[in-house]
């Protein structure tokens, strides 16, 4: 006896369709309500919308938990009862995972004390144990059979925090406490609190080495890792094609600190130099001083002030035999980062086709790039306000560092922002500097072209500095290969041929460092754009 369509319910249908097309229905429904994208900080996501498709049929389940489950965001304090979820074939769903690590929480009347040494112990271990508990647990999700075909899953360290940290806390004691900090009710240092504090990766040993990770993204907002613990977990990932790592090289106050941690950074970065590395993008924020008749410290080795490892160690790195996409933006180098002194052969970069960097105004060694153009005016607001710091809010007297600041005390510390503006140079406000010194910026400019006659796949390769000028103006230089084109509205001339543009305002590079672009990669095109 046939049955009409009115005697076949609806989940028997769905059941006769192929799970690659219930799949691809399922990918078309909306999983929650968006919010406006200038909330911020933003507020927790609506429930998803997808869970009540699951109980339609069998296959529809499959395509809900494929969606449900392909991308996930997991919290250290959590992460076990949620793993327990994660069994049989919602692994394999699994192609995303964003870890959050959750410190140590502080009482209320800490948020107005800077970070002792104990508290960054304490936070130390608690990274430490978050890493070791996820590797561990990424562990068992590797086939036993090392023959057999595995998957791969991009990893995102996404946030480092504390349940009391500013954008952290319950939404209604934020607002308060934001409203009683501006009337002055309320003593609150926010991030400054643990702004010259670098969270560590303790022992790195213990960490099992992680095939199924593909890719590993490490993003360090108001929190700070310690670069060099950074590289020794992307160490652990031998099949990671694509690293990207957003850091910070900016402990201006303490400068020692600053050099230790950018060698020892160097020492690990180098070691990333492998096949399996296709993609590496680096963002390691050194900002530049406002008062450029500031002079930086030094960021090398005071037993080695002429060697900039880091420089060193991104070239090696940069040499990776499968690499085809290199972005440092923006880190502060030297000219080795394309050519090092002393080479007895030249370097080579056979698969390389896109190479980005943004260099910083100064050098690693404490000079400037960049020099006075006669012709332009200071822009100066020293003379805008001299008086003592407004910021500060009536406490002790003791300075913006907890070395100098009593634990056991109850007494807010203060944040003096005049002070910390003054000693990283970025107060007054003086600007001036957007004409290149020559001594400087032409070896740096040599060791780009001749760099790139070493790589016979280059499709785009520049090399910018974000000038801190009001005016927005950028010193960029930009190659393109043959048939490659520009951004929209670039004027970067006729594709069918090598091209270079010089956006460097009046200045002129010298005609032999033209030379060796033009012998070296056709360039037969050369535009420049003054400012």
């Amino acid at each position: 006896m046939l049955r009409t369509l009115e005697d076949i319910d609806e989940a028997s249908i769905m059941d006769r369709l192929p799970q690659e097309l219930v799949n691809l229905t399922a990918s078309f429904l909306e999983r929650r309500d968006d919010y406006p994208e200038e909330d911020f900080p933003p507020p927790k996501p609506a429930a998803s919308k997808l869970p009540p498709y699951a109980t339609i049929s069998r296959k529809w389940q499959l395509a809900i938990e494929c969606r449900t489950f392909s991308s996930i965001h997991l919290k250290s304090n959590e992460l076990f009862p949620r793993a327990q979820t994660l069994t049989g074939h919602r692994r394999a769903f699994i192609s995303a995972l964003s870890f959050d690590v959750v410190l140590p929480q502080y009482d209320d009347h800490r948020c107005a004390k800077f970070e002792t040494q104990e508290d960054m112990v304490a936070n130390n271990q608690a990274f430490t144990d978050a890493m070791e508990a996820l590797f561990h647990l990424l562990k068992t999700w590797e086939p036993e059979n090392t023959h057999e075909q595995s998957r791969s899953i991009a990893l995102a360290i996404s946030a480092m925090y504390s349940p009391m940290d500013k954008w952290h806390r319950p939404a209604q004691k934020a607002e308060e406490d934001d409203w009683n900090w501006g009337i002055r009710k309320r003593a609150d240092l926010w991030e400054h609190r643990y702004e010259h504090s670098l969270i560590r990766l303790l022992e790195h040993a213990n960490l099992p080495s992680l095939a199924i990770i593909s890719s590993l993204d490490i993003a360090s907002a108001s929190r700070r890792l310690e670069p060099r613990s950074a590289a020794l977990l992307a160490t652990k990932l031998p099949q990671a094609r694509t690293i990207k790592f957003d850091l910070f090289d900016n402990q201006s106050k303490h400068p020692n600190n600053n050099q230790s941690a950018r060698y020892d950074f160097a020492t690990t970065v180098s070691k990333l130099c492998r096949p399996s590395l296709h993609e590496f993008q680096l963002t390691y924020y050194l900002d530049d001083p406002s008062n450029h008749h500031f002079s930086p410290p030094s960021i090398l080795l005071p037993s080695q002030p002429s060697v900039d490892h880091l420089s060193l160690a991104l070239h090696t790195l940069s040499l990776s035999q499968n690499l085809t996409f290199l972005c440092l933006d923006p880190v502060c180098i030297s000219p080795s980062i394309y050519w090092p002194l002393g080479l007895a052969d030249p370097p080579s970069w056979p698969n390389l086709r896109r190479h980005y960097i943004e260099f910083q105004m100064t050098t690693p060694d404490g000079r400037w790039y960049f020099v006075r153009d006669p012709s332009a005016p200071i822009n100066d607001h020293a003379d805008e306000d001299d008086s003592p710091d407004p910021d500060a809010p009536p406490s002790t007297d003791s300075d913006s560092d907890p070395d100098t600041n009593s634990e056991a005390s109850k007494i807010p510390d203060t944040y003096r922002e005049r002070r910390e503006a003054v000693a990283t140079g970025d107060y007054p406000v003086r600007m001036f500097r957007t004409l290149p010194d020559e001594t400087l910026i032409n070896p740096l400019l040599m060791a780009m072209a001749r760099a790139a006659g070493q790589m016979p796949k280059l499709q785009i390769m520049g090399l910018t500095a974000k000038m801190s000028d009001p005016g927005g103006k950028d010193f960029c230089v930009s190659y393109l290969a043959k048939e490659v084109e520009g951004p929209t509205g670039s004027d970067l001339g006729d594709v069918d041929t090598p091209r270079m543009v010089w956006s460097v305002g009046s200045w002129r590079p010298n005609n032999v460092i033209l030379d060796v672009w033009r012998k070296e990669k056709g360039v037969s095109k050369i535009n420049f754009i003054d400012w």
